[in-house]
């Protein structure tokens, strides 16, 4: 049975309101414009605000004024002048003054016309527009709704949660609230700062938004796919859908390991950059920016990636400039240079930045580069594959050999247009596949294929769009056709991944439970009481999740010098003096003990060692309810037990505080 810890949950459908939220009052805000759908609306706004955002948080981490409350006024002010428009910033009470009366009248006209939802959600539309928009919109969601269930049932499988990798990465998420960026060891660590800000804007613990952030880069990349096909194809659905669900779905084929599927990869993260900035590049039509603007657009989102992953901005980024600029026409061709140079900006400015940075740490700039191009947490065991990851490579290496030859057919014999953004996409991959097969020391053959692991639905969404178009020709197409055809499609491609993949992923070994109901204890706890009113008796390995939320204690010391503490605590509580002078016996007013059931046979956990300490766990609690001391069974399951010691009645619980 798949284990899902509330928050979890939560925290996603928080975000997914939040973004819905933010759709509807840019079509408010932008209804004198052309209508945006909400699959346009997510990729232009992550890809121009995302890269703010990090930049932002990277300057204020750098100033110590890092806070949520300081992202939100100066994220606003940011998006505020690009609405309005730098040059109407001395008009803007007169803005805001016309644009309040023009939206109440469009309100109280909207009641008076007893206007349908449809039509609040979609002003000035057309009838055909609303139907394409509703569907973008219905389409998106499932997408994401997909995935989400897709990648979260492989928590069952999970290895990554509370193992030594994940306890340092929680502490990189941690050491942003104490304004520190660049920690020893000088990591890249832009994914790390945008966990952060998610725990902060979901209200989530950052070991849940750690837990849940690789979903999100799934489903994001999963949506990203989605739109990149409808971009460069003449495809807007059927193919789309069948490209993005192979990412969600499709594991017997993807050199994901699926026991770290749950772990944060900073290359997704990157690429939900570089997909888009790859599209607007070939095509910069779509974002129909000014010259100035367009530039800036790729220097803000060129330098996020380079804060994000280095490895994805010096080695994922320029062959595909250089494989595009070769084809670019005259038109296009100051777009592309504007590009170049945006780039080249960009890595000297990062240059600079790398160097003062290891400058004050005291490390050594190539060094710095060398060990972020590498990953040692790169995992390329991938059981659940049904052929060798090698014949997968090879399949679409000939798949997209034959797809560059019938799309030069397709374009010197019908003038299809569509032909060169497919034949770019085809020889990037061809390039970097056969970069895989270089043995450099500044190239990690891990993080190419983790590249490549993206690319897969991408060359599958072009050969299928490739057969589709000649299908088309062929017998001609039915619009009533393609509209029966997407919930079969969808319905098709659920079943197949539900029971043709079955038998391989039944090859995979179930992960402890041990860490999911310890994380889940965590949260509960979270939940329950107010910060730094408690203490938790844990492993010292877990301490780090109590940084900024509560105070911790250990198994050693609880064993062998609480009972001494609480003694003395009561026995001079009520002291004046006693409080005052003697603040390290002091003790907090409540105490939550984690124990682990001795009976469970799980072993392949580092916390499994605790169950030796059960009995001697009780015993301790035993004595301290002779005290006298009230005790409450706070969790419990099959695995753990968190007994709650109350020192102060009703002084530490949010429920009691509040009521």
């Amino acid at each position: 049975m798949m284990f899902l810890t509330s928050s979890i949950l939560i925290g996603f459908l928080r975000f997914c309101f939040i973004i819905l939220f933010l759709f509807y009052w840019n079509g408010k805000i932008r209804s004198n414009k052309k209508p945006v759908h909400f699959l346009n609306f997510i990729i232009l706004n992550w890809f121009k605000y995302g890269s703010i955002l990090i930049l932002l948080i990277f300057i204020l981490v750098q100033i110590n004024a890092y806070d949520l409350f300081n992202c939100f006024v100066f994220l606003g002010l940011i998006i505020s002048f690009d609405v309005i428009g730098f040059e109407n910033i001395k008009n803007i009470p007169t803005i805001l003054n016309l644009k309040f009366k023009t939206s109440l009248l469009e309100f109280l006209k909207n009641i008076e016309d007893k206007k349908k939802l449809q039509l609040w959600l979609f002003p000035l539309q057309t009838a055909e527009n609303k139907r394409s928009n509703s569907l973008i919109l219905i389409l998106t969601c499932l997408i994401i709704s997909i995935t989400f269930i897709s990648r979260y049932y492989f928590i069952l499988y999970d290895n990554y949660s509370l193992s030594d990798n994940w306890i340092y990465d929680l502490n990189k998420v941690i050491q942003f609230d104490d304004q520190i960026w660049f920690s020893n060891g000088m990591s890249v660590d832009g994914d790390y700062a945008l966990i952060n800000f998610y725990s902060k804007i979901t209200d989530v613990s950052p070991e849940i938004a750690l837990q849940v952030i690789a979903i999100l880069e799934s489903a994001l990349l999963a949506i990203i796919i989605f739109w990149l096909i409808r971009q460069l194809t003449f495809s807007k659905i059927i193919v789309p859908i069948l490209a993005s669900l192979s990412f969600s779905l499709v594991y017997v084929l993807s050199p994901l390991n699926i026991y770290y599927i749950l772990k944060d990869n900073p290359t997704f993260m990157a690429l939900s950059f570089i997909l888009p900035a790859f599209v607007f590049y070939i095509r910069p039509e779509i974002v129909s920016d000014k010259k100035i603007n367009y530039g800036l657009g790729f220097v803000l989102a060129f330098l996020a990636i380079g804060l994000i992953n280095l490895f994805s901005f010096c080695i994922l980024i320029p062959p595909f400039l250089c494989i595009a600029f070769f084809f670019s026409d005259k038109k296009q061709r100051i777009q592309h240079l504007i590009v170049i140079f945006s780039y080249v900006f960009s890595t000297g400015v990062l240059l600079i930045t790398y160097a003062i940075a290891c400058s004050i740490q005291k490390e050594n700039l190539a060094e710095f580069i060398h060990s972020n191009l590498l990953s040692v947490d790169s995992y390329t065991y991938v059981p659940q594959l049904i052929v060798p990851y090698y014949q997968i490579i090879n399949f679409f290496q000939i798949s997209s050999l034959i797809g560059i030859a019938l799309v030069i057919i397709l374009y010197l014999r019908f003038n299809i247009q569509y032909w060169k953004p497919q034949l770019q996409f085809y020889l990037y991959f061809n390039f970097l596949v056969l970069l895989s097969l270089l043995k450099n020391s500044w190239i990690d053959i891990d993080l190419i294929n983790n590249a490549i692991s993206i690319l897969l639905p991408i060359i599958f969404g072009f050969n299928c769009a490739i057969l589709l178009q000649i299908i088309h020709l062929m017998v001609g197409k039915s619009e009533k056709l393609r509209i029966i055809m997407v919930p079969i499609l969808i319905s098709s491609i659920l079943f197949s991944a539900l029971f043709f993949q079955q038998k391989s992923l039944n090859v995979l070994e179930e992960s402890d439970k041990t860490p999911k109901q310890i994380l889940d204890a965590y949260d509960k706890i979270r939940e329950a009481y107010f910060p730094y009113s408690y203490s938790v008796v844990n492993d010292p390995a877990t301490q780090v999740i109590s940084l900024n939320k509560h105070y911790f204690i250990n198994y050693s010391f609880f064993l062998k010098d609480y009972s001494k503490w609480d003694s003395i605590y009561f026995a001079n509580k009520n002291n004046p003096k006693f409080k005052s002078k003697k603040q390290k016996y002091m003790l907090p007013k409540s105490l939550l003990v984690f124990v682990l059931n001795e009976k469970n046979k799980a072993e392949t956990n580092s916390f499994s060692k605790n169950k030796k300490l059960n009995s001697l766990l009780d015993q301790e609690i035993a004595v301290l309810k002779k005290r006298g001391r009230t005790i409450n069974l706070f969790y419990t399951s099959d695995i753990l037990k968190v007994y709650e010691i109350v020192n102060e009645p009703q002084e530490s619980k949010i429920s009691d505080l509040l009521f």
